[in-house]
This record gives C-alpha cells, sequence and structure tokens, in this order.
C-alpha cells in the first residue's frame, strides 16, 4: 500500500503521530566503548508515555505466550501478564482488561526489561529505538479493519512494532539475535504497521546491544500475511540517523556480518519489474513510501543529527528526491568519540546557529521560542521540523556497555530516560540492574494532572516557557544540567561497588523522586521570576526586542496622541489677562 492509499484509509480514524528520530552510535566511536542509542516518542496527546518495569518470568512447557494488538494509545495494555506495573490502577481501572489477538510459542524463561510504547532496556543491556517510516505496503493487524489495504476486510498479520520489541526484551541477548528473532517471528506469522498513523505502515528499529547497532527495517508483504525486512550493522566507528523514512540502500546477501535479510526482499521488486537480478538492490527506493508531510521532514533531521556528530564534513541541507537518491552517507564517522550527554544534546536540537534556527525569525514568536504547534488553519504551509519537538511524550538514550570483572550484573548498561520534550525534560538514569518501575514514570495520564508525574511536571515546564523562552530556558537548562550531573555521579558510584544491590531499586526511586519533585517547583518558580514580563529580581520591565516589534506591525498601530496646540490653551490675547 503506497503512502496516499495509506492517508486515505485513516482520514476517518483519529491520528497517532509516531514522528520519532533515532541514533546510534558505535562502540568504537564513543568514550567509553558503550553502543549508544537513542530514541525521541514523538506523538500524539493520547499516547500512553508511562516506563513500567515487566519482570523476568519462568513458564511451563508448552505455554503460549499472548499477543496484543497495538494501539500506542493510553493505556497501551491493562491486565497481570505483564506484570504489576500494568495491572488496573486509579488510572487505568475504567478500561476493560486487554485480550490477545493471538498467540506464539513461549520459551522457559523471559528476561526483565523497562517498557515504554516499545522496549526500552532488558537486564542483559538490549535495547531499541523506533521510528515509523513510509512504506509501499501496509496491512492492518489481526482481527482488525482499521488500514487494511484495498481488498482485504479484516487483518491476519499477527505481529507490531511494538509487540516485537517486546518479545526481543523478553528472549535475547544481544542486538544481533534481536534482530533475527523479529525478523524470523514477523516472517512467520505477518506484520503489520501503525494503525492510525498518517507518517505510513513501515517501521524502523535501531537495536542495540553492548556489543553492536543494528537497523532494522520492516513492512508487510503486498499479501498481508507476512513482513520484507532488512537489517544493516552500524560500523563500530560510526554514527546514524533514522528519521522517519526507510534508509537502508544497497544489500548484499552474501555479507553475513552487515546484513540481515528476509528470504523474500528480492521478489516483490522482482515480480514488478522494478528490478533485474544482477542490478544493485536499493531497499530504499524499492519500499520507501518516501517523506510525510512535507519535504525535509526526514532528511532535514538526518541532516541536523550529522551536522552534530561530523560537523568538519559540512553536509548540504538541500536536495532532491531522497527516496530515489541518496543525499547523505548512510553513517558518517563523528568528529570526536561520543558520550550519552552528547546524543541527549543533539535531541535538544533546533538547528541553533545555522540557516534553520527555529529560535528565530517572526515564527519564533517575540520571545525565540523554537516551538511550532500544530494549526487547524486553511491557510496551507509548514513549519521546519527539528529534532526537538513540543509533542515529544518521552526520551531516552541508551548506553549500553558489558559489565566489566567483579561489577554487579546490568550496572553497566543505563538508559538515560527524559518523560517528554527533550528540551525541557531532565534525563534520569535508569541502569538494567533496576527491576522495579520508577514511580515518577508510572503515572502520565494523558487526560488528568498528576502532581506525581515527571512527564506531566516536563509538560508544565513546557507551557510556562512559552510565555518568556528567551529568559525562562536558560533557567531549565542550568536545572538539567544539575540534574543530569547528579544522575550521573549516581551511577559512577553504582559501577564502582559503591552501592549494595539491595539498595539499587531505592536509591534510583528516591533520585528520580527528586529530580521530579524538582520540576514541579521549577514550574513555580519560572512563573515567579519573570511575572508579568517582569525580571522580579530587578523589578524591570523585559518588554519586547526591537526585531520583533518591526516585524509584527507594531509601528502601523494607533498613532501618537494629537499634539494639543489648538484653542484652549493656544489662543489669541485679545488683552491683558485680568483675574
Amino acid at each position: 500500500m503506497n503512502m496516499r492509499i495509506a492517508a486515505a484509509i485513516v482520514l476517518s480514524t483519529p491520528l497517532l503521530v509516531a514522528s520519532c528520530s533515532t541514533f546510534a552510535v558505535g562502540k568504537k566511536a564513543t568514550k567509553d566503548g558503550s553502543v549508544l542509542i537513542s530514541h525521541s516518542d514523538d506523538g500524539d496527546p493520547t499516547n500512553d508515555a508511562r516506563l513500567i518495569y515487566v519482570p523476568a518470568m519462568d513458564h511451563t512447557v508448552g505455554a503460549k505466550r499472548p499477543v496484543f494488538y497495538s494501539t500506542e494509545s493510553f493505556p497501551r495494555y491493562v491486565g497481570s501478564w505483564r506484570g504489576p506495573g500494568y495491572e488496573p490502577d486509579a488510572d487505568t481501572k475504567q478500561f476493560n482488561i486487554t485480550k490477545p489477538i493471538g498467540f506464539i510459542d513461549q520459551v522457559a524463561h523471559t528476561y526483565g526489561y523497562q517498557s515504554s510504547t516499545y522496549g526500552v532496556i532488558n537486564e542483559h543491556g538490549v535495547g531499541v529505538a523506533e521510528s515509523t517510516c513510509g512504506a509501499m505496503f501496509g496491512t492492518c493487524g489481526r482481527g482488525s479493519n482499521i488500514a487494511c489495504e484495498p481488498g482485504r476486510k479484516i487483518g491476519e498479520a499477527l505481529l507490531s512494532i511494538d509487540e516485537l520489541s517486546y518479545i526481543a526484551m523478553e528472549r535475547t541477548k544481544t542486538s544481533r539475535e534481536a534482530v533475527e528473532l523479529m525478523g524470523a517471528l514477523a516472517s512467520k506469522y505477518g506484520f503489520y504497521g501503525p494503525p492510525d498513523s498518517f507518517e505510513g505502515s513501515g517501521e524502523s528499529l535501531i537495536v542495540g546491544g553492548p556489543d553492536e547497532a543494528w537497523v532494522f527495517q520492516i513492512l508487510s508483504d503486498p499479501q498481508g500475511k507476512s513482513a520484507i525486512w532488512a537489517a544493516k550493522r552500524v560500523p563500530d566507528t560510526d554514527m546514524t540517523v533514522v528519521a522517519n523514512m526507510f534508509t537502508i540502500r544497497e544489500v548484499d546477501s552474501t555479507d553475513k556480518d552487515n546484513y540481515i535479510l528476509s528470504p523474500n526482499i528480492y521478489d516483490v521488486p522482482k515480480l514488478k519489474g522494478w528490478w533485474t537480478p544482477g542490478q544493485p538492490f536499493d531497499f530504499t527506493k524499492m519500499y520507501s513510501g518516501g517523506e510525510y508531510a512535507h519535504k525535509y521532514y526526514s532528511g532535514r533531521r538526518m541532516w541536523g543529527g550529522f551536522r552534530q556528530a561530523a560537523p568538519s564534513l559540512k553536509l548540504a541541507p538541500e536536495y532532491d528526491d531522497i527516496r530515489y537518491k541518496a543525499a547523505y552517507p548512510w553513517s558518517v564517522k563523528p568528529d570526536k568519540l561520543a558520550d550519552h550527554k552528547d546524543l541527549i544534546a543533539w535531541h535538544r536540537d533546533w538547528y541553533g546557529g545555522t540557516q534553520f534556527d527555529m529560535t528565530k525569525g517572526l515564527q519564533a514568536g517575540p520571545f525565540g521560542t523554537p516551538d511550532r504547534f500544530g494549526t487547524n488553519s486553511k491557510v496551507k504551509g509548514h513549519w521546519e521540523r527539528s529534532i526537538a519537538l513540543y509533542r515529544t511524550n518521552s526520551v531516552y538514550v541508551q548506553q549500553l556497555k558489558h559489565d566489566a570483572p567483579g561489577q554487579a550484573k546490568g550496572t553497566a548498561s543505563v538508559a538515560w530516560f527524559g518523560a517528554g520534550p527533550a528540551h525541557y525534560t531532565p534525563f534520569v538514569p535508569l541502569p538494567a540492574a533496576v527491576t522495579q518501575t520508577l514511580s515518577p514514570f508510572q503515572e502520565a495520564n494523558p487526560k488528568k494532572f498528576e502532581r506525581q508525574s515527571l512527564n506531566w511536571a516536563t509538560r508544565q515546564i513546557m507551557s510556562v516557557c512559552q510565555i518568556r523562552f528567551d529568559k525562562m530556558h536558560p533557567v531549565v537548562e542550568a536545572a538539567q544540567k544539575k540534574a543530569e550531573t547528579d544522575g550521573q555521579a549516581l551511577v559512577l558510584k553504582m559501577q564502582q561497588g559503591k552501592v549494595p544491590a539491595g539498595l539499587l531499586n531505592d536509591l534510583f526511586e528516591k533520585h528520580a523522586e527528586s529530580v521530579r519533585n524538582d520540576w514541579n517547583e521549577l514550574a513555580l518558580k519560572l512563573t515567579f521570576m519573570f511575572s508579568d514580563n517582569t525580571d522580579i529580581a530587578t523589578m524591570h520591565g523585559l518588554g519586547y526586542p526591537d526585531s520583533w516589534l518591526e516585524g509584527s506591525g507594531f509601528k502601523d498601530g494607533p498613532p501618537d496622541v494629537p499634539v494639543e496646540d489648538q484653542c484652549p490653551p493656544n489662543c489669541p490675547r485679545a488683552g491683558p489677562l485680568v483675574v
């Protein structure tokens, strides 16, 4: 199913936007030898932004693993099968228990992991980062009639990218194992894309582990019963970007070290006459639906990521049709070794210092906000799409590394979790060894403000900052730096063996609670510091920038008051004034 057909199908259904930005950095390109991957869940306001721990479990011989339909809206699942964190609570008890749409064979033991809309990190340091992509073919999920391809009334495909990522978290110890497992299951049971998404019916996962990272890109087969997919290994010396569009180009089925491909990858293009055996096979050209929303929606973020990692390349921000002709290298060698703080900074990028700087010009308002909210206007046009985005539900950077000899299991790999837009949220460390849900991430009801929720505290900061972004955001940046420095100190303390295993959960819980409390207080602090567009510390009115006044029509407003030069008081004197 091509993009136009997919768009037409979903016009009558609610949009679940998942236009996410993802990065990967190989272990020889990082400061500490860890593999780095990252994901921003740039979703619809109804999406489920909770981070919930799924415990390790043992299963009986012959057991079946239930598979659930993917909605991504809140709540994504209600029930006991995924552990106590998903059991009905005050926010979810009014929803029905989620029923499976099918089953696959279960394994004897499944690993513990942190789950968001997708799997985040498991106890072995395997993690994923997701980005929805336009694709040539798509189908509806088993039992569903939403987003079915022409000619189909009800779906047969069993697995979504959400469920595939969870199964990978449950069953694999390496990123290669994860890719091979997800590919095999999708081919066997069928894959369907996001049911209510205008971006397209394909998906991309960056799959990382302590040894390597892979880019795994997948779509349905034309019959809606299987899947077509390709995975490419990220060079250890390089970094790559995926931003809502397939990126894998020429594939080599003989290179088993760097490519893992579905058995049917060549069949459809050969049958349709798109490709002749013996020619180079470009996965993106054959199977991508191209960019959506507007030109540069995906490619500009690719440029933005490469620009930050390797500015010396001086890559051009403009290009032709990026589906048919690659505008950028698939991966680049960073100018300097990266760490998790660099990826956090990449996710906070609004193209500052470039011709696309989102804090400049009339579009940024009087106070330079980089945020461009959606419109309901009949006026046609497009905002620039930066990596930092106001509608990010969560964003995380996974720092994946083997435990050193003598180091406690699961303490080397850490997910840095941000509960909201990257430029407003603090990133809180969550080691793979943590075996519980941290309470500030447990609650993120999109229709109920919750003071105990870090997601809502972040959203409140974002709203407050729109009042006076240029003055308020530097205060937020200082608070982010403090929170993340404190988090790093706690991680180092843990990795040095100075945190008893029995206290690990409690210490990271207390740190997350402390950050959440600080963020609740920060909203009040910002409101006070710049109340009434005044610097309260000096009681100096802040006014407006001259550049904005010039462009806003301020000079064309009401004229100055008339000069009072008539009679009275300027009357001719007829004679001496007598009092």
